[in-house]
């Protein structure tokens, strides 16, 4: 869990891939984590190289209204000094394959904050298709950032 706070906080701090503004206790993290299970909507693959713990992929709650229930929205995160190797496309492939083996789940919704054409590479690579932007969508480091969203449907 420390590993996986850890990465995340790196990129609270010193990028606007997320949007979290304030950095992660690793109590926020534990309860972050019961939300996930090893079947079903909410799952969480951890991508370790060498025994060590290099970054995560999960699908999380889309939105709280009960009919958005069948869409899920997905997160890819890895330490800095791991990218580029293709990681990420391995952790999140294997969160992608266990999406359409669940039965409750319809859309995979990503939100990549622009530009990073990394991450625009990989969820078009995995299938997503681009289902808007969000323009100035947020708001960090003083300045305001646009959000492409892209969707994976599921074809369920």
């Amino acid at each position: 869990m420390p590993a996986l706070r850890d990465i995340l906080n790196h990129y609270i701090l010193n990028s606007v891939v997320t949007f979290e503004m304030v950095e992660l206790s690793l109590e926020n993290r534990k309860t972050w984590f019961t939300q996930f299970s090893e079947t079903g909507r909410y799952q969480l693959f951890i991508a370790e190289e060498a025994g060590e713990v290099v970054g995560y992929a999960a699908s999380l709650r889309f939105h709280q209204r009960p009919a958005y229930a069948p869409s899920v929205m997905s997160s890819i995160y890895l330490h800095p000094d791991h990218t580029g190797k293709g990681i990420g496309e391995k952790v999140y492939t294997e969160l992608m394959e266990n999406m359409k083996l669940a039965e409750d789940v319809h859309r995979v919704y990503g939100l990549v904050v622009l530009p990073n054409p990394g991450s625009e590479r990989l969820h078009e690579k995995l299938g997503f298709q681009v289902a808007g932007v969000l323009n100035e969508g947020g708001y960090k480091f003083g300045d305001y950032h646009d959000v492409r969203m892209y969707e994976h449907r599921l074809g369920k």
